[in-house]
């Protein structure tokens, strides 16, 4: 029960992760290609290059994390180490980000959100790995509802966190009245939908497969012989 508890939380965390990356990248993309057209990002003109490598970097290492995260319903060492890798380059790429943003406008949010989230789900992933804690989540039952449930779960919350961007992430990318978060708004609220869509179908999915799996069971105990 605790190998699947805890290998359920690494999917829905990872999950969370890899949309943080997403829309981080994502974030970046005015700054990293187009700072002239805009008067308040001026500042940002000569770094450009080192923001469109972090800005391609994160999105698609975020890409990957999506990917990782359906790997992990098997949870065997090679997708532990991607998961790791991709942790590990979520945080160089952040930490590049508000290294440079602290100096030209004197401010890290919201990177720093994503950096945190980070920092304390690469400590989780590590966690895991204490033998003993190792054994119990290998050990839970690969192709589980539960494992496709985690996905779905860090699917929805993805899907939420896509669509709400521009009011969370908002007043750290509010220049001169212009709310940068919100650029993207019909792309973001697609990919946000999509995300959410997909979770419920896969919930929906499991609780067919559930109900389908008690029937048998049920028509046995109807129909057992007496004595």
């Amino acid at each position: 029960m605790l190998g699947k508890f805890l290998r359920i939380l690494a999917i829905i965390l990872m999950g969370l992760t890899a949309a943080l990356m997403v829309l981080g990248g994502i974030g970046t993309i005015c700054i990293a290609f187009w700072p002239e057209k805009y008067e308040s990002l001026a500042m940002m003109i000569p770094y450009k290059p080192v923001y469109q490598v972090a800005a391609i970097l994160t999105i698609l290492g975020g890409l990957a994390g999506i990917w990782t995260t359906i790997a992990l319903r098997r949870f065997n060492q090679r997708h532990y180490t991607y998961a790791v890798l991709i942790l590990l380059l979520s945080l160089a790429t952040a930490g590049v980000k508000m290294y440079f943003s602290s100096r030209l406008r004197g401010s890290v949010a919201p990177t720093n959100i994503r950096f945190d989230f980070t920092l304390a789900v690469l400590l989780y992933f590590l966690f895991l790995r204490v033998p003993g804690i190792w054994e119990k989540v290998k050990s839970a039952q690969p192709r589980s509802d539960a494992n496709h449930t985690g996905a779905a779960i860090a699917a929805i919350i993805g899907g939420a966190l896509t669509l709400t961007v521009q009011y969370w992430a908002g007043p750290a990318h509010t220049f001169q009245g212009i709310n940068y978060a919100d650029a993207w708004h019909t792309q973001l609220a697609i990919l946000g939908w999509m995300l959410i869509a997909g979770g419920v179908v896969q919930i929906v999915r499991v609780l067919l497969h559930h109900a389908q799996r008690l029937q048998p069971e049920k028509r046995r105990k109807r129909y057992h012989p007496i004595g």
